[in-house]
Formats: structure tokens, sequence, C-alpha cells
């Protein structure tokens, strides 16, 4: 039994998912019914789950019996059997409603929400006698009967799946929605195939329960969803074309935007590279005048030395000219000394010459004539002995 739930779980969520455009649905809710405690009439009575509820559309055999209602029958999918009651028979159409009894039911077809058109596709299912699996074959409606009255079905008439032992297998549109149930009547035309319609279905078993899961949205033709593919494509291609213009739009802004960021990298790097350079020229102006500065240092040094030196030479001229000055008071003293000394002399010298002239004199008068003449050399010696004792005297006082 767990094994059947999970199976059960997995397949609703298949069933209910709509498949491609064109494409039948997915088979699990298509069954094969037998009544409970029989191995089988030889009939073979196809159906299918028609609702959440767990109804379950198939062909019923009313038999020796002639019960339907409260009667036990056994449901088999994909190789589960179900458990299942019968609610109602329509003599009709051969079909009856029956309600698996499980927690939670198989799954089911949806049924399409507008009914069967003339020339549409559609598609037949039936369970294969030696595997059991579906097996959908592919039509058209040929044309569609409406009901004469309550108790006549209405008819679809179709090329899918012509031939027997199809009694009860649904027929789908090219949505894989159920648009009618497949019967099998004596007089059926040669070639073609007739199914009730699912709207009848539910006019007669929807006072016993039957309550379909419905397609929200109308089941288009193939012309008319290739057309609508082919617009979905257009306006695919439109908007990618739209995104491929606003890509490049945006690319072009990009590369704007990115050509911009390049500029303003280029011209911060010439700024930067303009601000080293001054800042390199500051820098080499600033060791220039670091090295002026030492060489006015230097050269100041080599000025307060000087001027050291030259108030050393000047302290050494100084106390040299006092030294001379002293020398020369000296001399000059000394000159002064010699002088008064040679002024003593010359005045001694005179008074000797004037007491030798006195005397010469006494000595020429009392010698006659020739004592004139030696008074006058003594005379002259008397002069040149002072002009010699002047000239001692300058020369002393000019050292």
């Amino acid at each position: 039994m767990t094994r059947g739930v999970g199976w059960v779980v997995g397949c609703g969520l298949l069933a209910l998912t709509a498949p491609a455009a064109g494409q039948p649905p997915a088979p699990e809710a298509m069954v094969e019914v037998r009544r409970a405690g029989e191995a089988g009439s030889g009939v073979r009575l196809l159906g299918f789950v028609a609702d959440g509820a767990g109804h379950v559309v198939a062909r019923i055999v009313v038999g020796s019996s002639g019960r339907v209602a409260g009667a036990d029958f056994v449901v088999s999918l994909a190789g589960v059997e179900y458990a299942a009651q019968g609610i109602v028979h329509d003599a009709a159409s051969g079909l009856g409603l029956l309600r698996v009894t499980a927690d939670p039911p198989p799954a089911p077809y949806s049924f399409a929400r507008d009914p069967a058109e003339r020339g549409r596709m559609i598609y037949g299912a039936i369970l294969s006698d030696d595997t059991g699996a579906v097996v959908h074959g592919r039509g058209s409606v040929i044309d569609v009967a409406a009901s004469p009255d309550a108790t006549e079905p209405a008819t679809i008439r179709h090329n899918a799946l012509v031939g027997e032992r199809k009694h009860g297998a649904p027929l789908f549109n090219n949505c894989g929605q159920v648009v009618g149930v497949i019967v099998e009547r004596a007089d059926a035309p040669p070639g073609a195939g007739l199914a009730v319609s699912a709207e009848w279905l539910v006019t007669v078993f929807g006072p016993d329960g039957l309550a379909p899961l419905r397609a929200d949205d109308a089941c288009l033709s193939e012309a008319e969803q290739a057309r609508q593919e082919a617009e979905r494509a257009r306006q695919e291609a439109e908007r990618a074309r739209q995104e491929a213009e606003r890509a490049r739009q945006e690319a072009a802004e990009q590369a704007r935007q990115a050509e911009a960021r390049q500029a303003e990298v280029e011209r911060a790097r010439q700024e930067a590279e303009q601000a080293r350079q001054a800042e390199t020229e500051r820098a080499r102006q600033a060791e220039a005048r670091q090295a002026e500065a030492e060489r006015e240092r230097l050269a100041a040094e080599q000025a307060r030395r000087a001027a050291e030196e030259g108030r050393a030479a000047a302290e050494r001229e100084r106390a040299a000219a006092a030294e001379q000055a002293q020398q020369a008071e000296a001399r000059q003293a000394a000159t002064e000394q010699a002088a008064e000394a040679a002024t003593d002399e010359e005045q001694a010298a005179v008074e000797r010459a004037r007491q030798a002239a006195r005397r010469t004199v006494a000595w020429a008068v009392a010698a006659g004539s020739g004592a004139s003449v030696l008074l006058l050399g003594l005379w002259l010696a008397a002069r040149r002995s002072r002009a010699r004792v002047a000239r001692a005297a300058r020369t002393a006082a000019a050292e």
C-alpha cells in the first residue's frame, strides 16, 4: 500500500502538468476496471480518473446483476489496484461513474474549457493488450453532432484510433485536455469513431458528484499555436533586439564612461607627474638653497675667521705700532738728548772756538798779519764741526 500511495502522489504532479502543444498528456490517469471478485468478463473496460475527488469515468458492463450503484469495483492504474465503488451508469453511452476510495486518490486528467471543434486535431488513448502501456493515436474531429434531447449524448465523429476495444478511452485535444470519451456503437459510420462530449459527461454525471478540473485557458489549434508561437518568437526577437540595443547602448555608455575614467586617470597621472616634477623642482631648489646657505655659512665662517685674523693682525699691528711709537718716542727722546748733547757740544765747541779765536786773535795781534790767515782757518774748522753735529742730530731724529 505504501508503494501505491507514493506512486499516486508522484503521478499527481505529472498529470496536472499541461503537456507541450500538440502532445498527449501524461498517461497516469488511464485505468482499466473490473468488478471486485471477478477475474474479468473478457470485455476490456477502459476509463480514466476524471476529477480530484477520485471519480472515474469508465465503460461499465451491467451484467446479470443489473446494478452499478453501490457495487464494488477494482480500478487498475499502471499496475496498482485501487478499490472503487459504483455510483451511476448511463445506458445511452455505456459509461458509468465510480469513485476510488483511496486517500489520496489518483491524480486526474483535466477537461478542456471549450468543446471540440470540427477540423481540430485530437488524440485517442487506449491501453496496449500486450504491455498495458498507454498508446496514443492522432487524428482530427470530423464533425460534432448536438444532442437531440437530454437522454441522448452529443457525439463527436473522429478518425483517431479507429477500431475495436477502445470504449471508455478518453479523447484529448491538442493541448492534452479531455474533450470526450470514445464509445463503440453499431451505428458508427465506416472509417470513423464516435465519442461523447466532455460537456455531456458533466451534464449527466455532475449531479452525482463529478467535478472535473477545467483548463483556465482556451486550447488553441496547432495553426493558432504556431501563429502564437511565431508572434511570441517575434516578440522575443523584438525584445532580444531591444535588449541587444540596450546592451549596445549600455556597452557604449560603459565604453564612454571607461574612456572618461581613463581620461580622468590620465589627467590624474599627468597632474601627479606635474606634482612630482614640481616637488622634485622644489626639492632641487631646496637643495640648492641649502647648498647656497652652506656656502654662505662657509663664507661667513671664512669671513669670521678672516675678521678674527684681521682683528688679530690689527691687534698685532696696533701692538707693533704702539711698540714703534714707544720706540719712536724713545728715539725722539734719544734724539732730543743727542740734540741737546750736540747743542751742548756745539755750544761748547763754539765756546771753545771763541776762546780759541780770542786766543788766536790775541796771538795774531801779537804775531801780525800771518795771524789773520791762521784765524780764518780756525773759523772754518769750527763751522764744519757745527755742520757735522747738526747732521748727526737730524739722522738720529729721522731714525
